[in-house]
């Protein structure tokens, strides 16, 4: 499909290489969201996810890029001080580590996300998943990091692909969010999200499975996690069923930034132990509880991640 604009270039990668896969890949944006207050918190969900992940005590790769700039130094210090693998994230030196501005609206978090950023035109250095592989749709925003993205799909064809569309307009082009929707072994959307894919009204939560099982049809989706905020979650599909209804209350609300990556997180841990549906709805249901109580999405208290 052809760009909606002229994309940027990348400017720096060599040739790609072919390297040994990794178990868990996540692809896409890491940046710092900036709050109101003046707080800049590290983040972006395939980031968050990675880190989760990292708790729970698996050794995700994250393959992103970041600036040549003091904000891309500090991705990489905190990446290795919590012990995640740092080869897949790139130096880019003519684009900025990733930022966004975020506004809290009644505790619910509205994104102005800068661009173009480093993460933008993450190049191809031969990275492939073994098990799983998680992208979003907002980093294929641009065509560089789309191709690549293509490029890690083709190598990783015996990975499941657990898509997590973390819709972010303007950066949600229906035609890409089809294409990238269609087989995907799971995919991740919202209440909010799920009306927005299946172009109706909004759909109630109570009611939601019978959408869910006609995206599935038309689409080739083998499962499918719904969040619904304070109402809970499900997972529907191949993969089994569960229901956490409603979610588990939260003692001391903050922000609920990266509440729905936490989820992913649990749900891929899960996944890679053969955990039950609804064991994992209910496991990720407290865990994004202890999340919303959180500044940000990612604790560095590693007693965090082991009692989730």
């Amino acid at each position: 499909m052809p760009p909606t604009k002229k994309p940027i270039q990348d400017d720096s990668r060599a040739p790609g290489k072919t390297v040994p896969p990794a178990p868990v890949l996540l692809f896409g944006e890491v940046l710092f969201d900036g709050f109101p207050d003046g707080r800049r918190v590290l983040g972006g969900a395939p980031f968050n996810v990675a880190w989760g992940l990292q708790g729970f005590g698996r050794a995700p790769l994250l393959v992103s890029a970041v600036g040549e700039d003091a904000d891309g130094r500090t991705v990489r210090d905190r990446m290795t001080a919590w012990g995640l693998r740092t080869d897949g994230v790139q130096t880019n030196a003519r684009h900025a580590t990733g930022e966004v501005q975020i506004e809290l609206k009644g505790g619910e978090p509205r994104y102005d996300i800068c661009m173009p950023r480093a993460w933008d035109v993450i190049g191809d250095d031969g990275f492939a998943a073994a098990e799983i592989l998680y992208h979003g749709l907002l980093a294929l925003r641009n065509e560089v990091s789309r191709q690549t993205l293509e490029a890690i799909r083709g190598r990783s064809s015996g990975a499941v692909r657990f898509f997590d569309i973390n819709l972010r307009p303007p950066y949600d082009s229906r035609e890409r969010l089809l294409a990238w929707m269609q087989g995907a072994d799971w995919l991740k959307l919202n209440l909010d999200e799920l009306a927005v894919v299946r172009g109706e009204a909004a759909i109630p939560f109570a009611h939601c499975e019978a959408p869910l099982e006609r995206l599935r049809s038309e689409h080739d989706i083998g499962t499918v996690l719904l969040t619904a905020g304070a109402e809970g979650l499900l997972i529907h599909g191949d993969y089994g069923h569960g229901r956490c209804s409603p979610a588990p209350p939260v003692l001391h609300l903050v922000d609920t930034v990266g509440a729905g990556d936490s989820i992913s997180a649990v749900a891929i841990d899960g996944i890679l132990r053969g955990v039950p549906a609804q064991t994992i709805v209910e496991t990720a249901g407290r865990f994004a509880s202890k999340i919303c109580g959180l500044n940000g999405a990612v604790s560095e208290d590693k007693e965090f991640y082991r009692h989730g």
